[in-house]
């Protein structure tokens, strides 16, 4: 038996906080075109089970077309059943009518579902409003099948923002599972969850912002007599990469220019790219975040830089003895419980303030 375990997808996402204009529609367009092409290599490769871990939707407002895409690309391949746990961010939008839905196509509800292949049992729930407790104590799987089951939302371990239902693996574990299929975190993770089994988060398919960097894909599980070969397979249209430049010493925006030049030099122009300056500069030091951007924002599909690790290199005890107003000014900022952020700021803004230099508010 083999099966495909994939999740948040977020199709139809806004995707406004990182693109604009036509690179948005072209984004959103890719990720669309992700699920049709996650579902072709299902069937290339022979997949009985897909199984969609949450949050195949971005919002419960869903366009038809996506909709109907999405309804086609199941009904295309009768021979995978494809098995759908809503997420927190999933409506009850889709199916519009389960009089019209793919007869391939399985759903779950807030109390367990459970869906049997030969000695492979598939069982799932959507965790919502508080049910959560009482679904750990009702899971029952016979320790002879082979266990699945399928949950999305948060660990302890993984806490964010989000209004996400949270997964207390304590409960689950000695209960039979021998691989927990997760969705909601974005990034891949695999790790034990007992003796016996294991948890996943599959992650996002595609990153869709710059802070969903890394690789992005889905897994692929294949099994016989019982045994479990598990991995993960990079599948995203493009990649959204973090890099980090050292840019320690340098005094103009040309010389932060070529190390930043530099360590672009391996990523595809089709990338997705933020790029964060490190190091210690001077108070005089010149980075021009602007131009910068002008100068490599072309080179790939997106492109964002940004100066919030630097830090300055200011000795106080320089300043003991400067009677001037700008000794004055660095030791009163230099005293105060601010940030080393806020700090580098407040002192780059007020020192070439009292210089005569225009500038820029950077809050």
């Amino acid at each position: 038996m083999k099966l495909l375990h994939c999740g948040d997808l977020h199709l139809d996402s806004a995707l406004s906080t990182a693109l604009d204009g036509e690179k948005r529609k072209q984004r959103k367009s890719e990720l669309l075109t992700g699920f049709v092409r996650m579902a072709e290599y299902a069937a290339e490769h022979g997949a009985d089970v897909v199984l969609i871990a949450g949050d195949l939707f971005d919002s419960k407002s869903v366009t038809k077309r996506t909709r109907n895409l999405v309804k086609e690309t199941i009904l295309r391949f009768p021979e995978i059943d494809f098995l759908y746990l809503r997420g927190n961010h999933d409506g009850g939008g889709f199916p519009e009518d389960a009089e019209e839905c793919p007869q391939n196509l399985k759903l779950f509800g807030t109390e367990w579902t459970y869906y049997r292949y030969g000695e492979v049992v598939i069982a799932g729930a959507e965790l919502a409003g508080g049910n959560a407790a009482e679904l750990y104590d009702s899971l029952v799987l016979n320790r002879n099948d082979y266990n699945i089951v399928l949950l999305h939302g948060q660990t302890e371990k993984y806490r964010s923002a989000e209004k996400a239902e949270t997964i207390d693996l304590p409960a689950l574990k000695n209960k039979n599972i021998d691989y927990l299929a997760l969705g909601h975190i974005h990034s891949y993770r695999r790790e034990p969850l007992d003796t016996r089994g294991c948890y996943c988060y599959c992650g996002c398919m595609e990153g869709r912002g710059f802070d969903e960097c890394g690789e992005k894909g889905f897994v692929w599980i294949e099994m016989e007599e019982k045994k479990a070969e598990v991995s993960f397979v990079p599948f995203a249209v493009r990649t959204v990469h973090e890099v980090f430049a050292d840019i320690s010493g340098t005094e103009s925006t040309l010389e932060v220019e070529q190390i930043v030049r530099s360590a672009l030099r391996e990523i595809p122009d089709r990338d997705l790219v933020k790029v964060t300056l490190t190091g210690k500069v001077s108070l005089h030091a010149e980075r021009d975040l602007q131009y910068l951007t002008r100068r490599f924002e072309d080179g790939f599909f997106a492109f964002k830089i940004n100066d919030r690790e630097i830090g300055l290199a200011i000795q106080p005890e320089n300043y003991e003895d400067d009677i001037s107003l700008r000794g004055e000014f660095i030791r009163y900022v230099m005293g105060q419980e601010y940030t080393e952020e806020e700090k580098r700021m407040i002192l780059e803004i007020g020192v070439r303030a009292l210089a005569g230099e225009e500038v820029e508010s950077c809050f």
